[in-house]
């Protein structure tokens, strides 16, 4: 079992959780449906946040939540975990302090609005000479 950190966008709270070393256990721990993850941030101490990469096609949004420096929401529920030299998940080492004291939440209103704003805006396509 390793402890991870919960950001919950329902509860507009932030507590420590346990998993199992089954990766897939971090499906059921987001919540709402979640069939895919992805790993869009990773803090300094080697933390990961693991998040819906579908969050934003759901039809019912729960919230949202950010922390500074950050460009634009994550919809839905997160999970923190540490991870290894070698990418395996491990014990975050976050603690929930650290983490409450930079998440400021946001409700379903908000979240719908970023879903609309991501989903209508035409993708930006760079290119190199």
């Amino acid at each position: 079992m390793k402890k991870a950190i919960k950001i919950d966008v329902v509860k507009k709270t932030v507590y420590q959780i346990e998993l199992s070393d089954d990766y897939k256990a971090i499906y059921g721990a987001i919540g709402n449906g979640c069939t895919i993850f992805c790993a869009p941030i990773e803090f300094e101490n080697g933390d990961t946040l693991y998040s819906d990469e579908e969050g934003l096609l759901h039809e019912k949004m729960e919230g949202c939540f950010m922390m500074p420096n950050w460009k634009s929401p994550l919809v839905g529920n997160a999970i923190i975990l540490g991870t290894d030299d070698e990418g395996d998940s491990i014990d975050a080492k976050s603690t929930i302090e650290e983490i409450e004291s930079k998440i400021h939440f946001y409700d379903e209103q908000v979240a719908e609005n970023w879903k609309q704003k991501a989903l209508n805006t035409p993708p930006q396509i760079i290119t190199f000479n």
